[in-house]
């Protein structure tokens, strides 16, 4: 953090070239050129040149009353967990607005005191049932054993196709479906949302 001393002094250079009516965006890039990693950020300069601009004189922080920081609390970290576990698609914007805890607590509480972060849920083609899934393992193994039997020869009377719809757009994009999760905590998935209209229909063959 930048020390006091040399905030101020560059709060005088601003002064006195604000004077001068020297843009906002060259004094920065004077100061950057001088002192460089210790010269203030663009929006600090910006910030101290509306002041001295609105005939402010003092170029010390003045002081202020300071807030207590109560948002980040016991029960506020326990309401923040109970509603990401009642719906893993709560923005934060969403819980803050629920709590009315301010949005940059709820980062904070989500984060850093729970330890979840949003990640988009694993697509696959289609959800298969028990049935289904059995029936490609069976054709699976008699695959294989047609291999053994023939060799690369077997190989070469396989026709493969394969075919889908393209829909002509779809309803959830993965970042809507994003979830509140734990690191290490298991991924949920589902199946793509299918529409009966605005498609067609792509079929693909290869040997």
């Amino acid at each position: 953090m930048m020390s006091e001393p040399v905030s101020v002094e560059q709060r005088i250079i601003i002064k006195f070239l604000v004077c001068e009516n020297v843009k906002p965006d060259e004094i920065y890039h004077r100061l950057l050129a001088q002192l460089e990693e210790a010269s203030l950020s663009w929006s600090r300069v910006k910030v101290w040149c509306n002041e001295f601009k609105q005939v402010r004189e003092c170029v010390a922080n003045q002081a202020h009353p300071r807030r207590l920081r109560t948002s980040v609390t016991n029960e506020n970290i326990a309401h923040v967990r109970e509603l990401i576990e009642r719906d893993r698609r709560f923005t934060e914007l969403q819980i803050s607005e629920e709590l009315a805890v301010n949005y940059g607590s709820v980062q904070s509480i989500i984060r850093k005191q729970l330890g979840f972060r949003k990640i988009s849920v694993c697509w696959v083609p289609r959800l298969l049932n028990d049935d289904q899934k059995s029936a490609r393992v069976r054709i699976s193994q008699l695959l294989r054993t047609h291999f053994e039997e023939e060799g690369e020869a077997f190989l070469h009377k396989i026709v493969t196709c394969d075919e889908t719809w393209v829909r002509h757009y779809t309803p959830e994009s993965k970042c809507a479906s994003m979830q509140g999760r734990k690191k290490g905590e298991e991924n949920s998935v589902k199946a793509k949302t299918r529409l009966s209209a605005g498609k067609v229909l792509a079929k693909v063959f290869w040997d």
